[in-house]
């Protein structure tokens, strides 16, 4: 398996990204975002900031829960693999300003850099997720259209992440960031420096393979949604961050391409259906409730047996340990 670097604005992209998403899942983009480079410069000074802050400061603005998806998780509060301690990182969520709610904005920093800087960050992302959809109708022939409508008034999320020096305990089985698989459409990842860590897991052999770092480059991989979207032809891999370099601090920023909240997801190919209709809004809810702790969250059993069964179809053979 390798995970393949592509030229975004290159003639054969579509070709290159359709051959690395039926087999791997992923691929490294350059050539995307070059004329926002310095907005992004920037912005990773600001996520430097927001991360140097207090934590009872940062905890002002503590995760909304499941429903929303907003606002700041600290050390080890989220579990990527739910039957794993806790994930060595922190991290910020928000999203598009019609559904960011005001009080999960930061109270006590940034004023009046920070709010209208990851604003902008996020309008960047959205616009790109929208190039990056338009690839994909013409991959699968689609009318232009089909999947970006399905994804303007979406649920969408953004995330920095900070995963701090560590030179603490490292409980059995804890890493950066567990093994998982992502959970809507298409999941696109900035990574703000040369700290390694981010594995693909090979789906026939279970052995992991580092993703090339890249300089200004754009990971993206496919996630659930979208494979059972494709009739399972685009491929939601496992992927994780581990220990490495624990003497630096290391940056990223995924940004969750997840569609409308009434959007059904039903084949979207002329091949015969591999998988009932489902809720793309309460399949991600029952995604993100596995990862958290939220008591506001009422489980819904037919989407609860219909994603074990998924996530049973598309996850590969066990991993082999490191």
């Amino acid at each position: 398996m390798t995970i393949p670097i592509i030229d975004f604005r290159s003639k054969d992209c579509v070709n290159q990204m359709y051959d690395a998403y039926t087999t791997v899942g992923f691929a490294v983009f350059q050539n995307v975002y070059d004329e926002w480079l310095d907005d992004f410069t920037k912005w990773k000074i600001l996520m430097e900031e927001f991360f140097l802050l207090p934590t009872d400061v940062k905890k002002l603005n503590t995760y909304s829960g499941v429903t929303e998806n907003l606002g700041y998780n600290w050390l080890e509060e989220e579990r990527l693999t739910p039957t794993m301690p806790g994930d060595l990182k922190e991290s910020y969520n928000w999203v598009s300003p019609d559904r960011m709610q005001e009080e999960y904005w930061p109270r006590e920093f940034g004023k009046p850099r920070f709010k209208p800087q990851a604003q902008k960050i996020e309008r960047i992302a959205r616009l790109l997720s929208y190039e990056f959809l338009y690839k994909f109708e013409e991959m699968f022939s689609l009318p232009k259209g089909f999947l970006v409508e399905k994804h303007v008034d979406g649920s969408a999320t953004m995330r920095m992440i900070h995963y701090p020096k560590w030179e603490g305990e490292v409980k059995e089985g804890q890493l950066r960031g567990g093994s998982h698989t992502d959970y809507g459409s298409i999941t696109l990842l900035w990574r703000f420096d040369d700290v390694g860590g981010l594995q693909v897991e090979n789906r026939e052999t279970g052995e992991w393979e580092d993703v090339p770092v890249v300089e200004n480059s754009i990971v993206l991989n496919v996630a659930d949604m979208f494979s059972r979207w494709s009739n399972g032809i685009l491929k939601s891999t496992n992927h994780r961050v581990i220990n490495t370099d624990m003497a630096q601090s290391r940056y990223s920023m995924p940004y969750f391409v997840d569609p409308g909240r009434d959007v059904m997801i039903e084949n979207f190919t002329n091949q015969p259906d591999k998988f009932e209709p489902i809720s793309a809004y309460e399949y991600l809810k029952w995604r993100l409730a596995q990862s958290y702790n939220d008591d506001t969250y009422i489980e819904n059993q037919e989407i609860s047996k219909e994603g074990e069964q998924y996530l049973n179809t598309i996850l590969p053979i066990p991993s082999k340990k490191v």
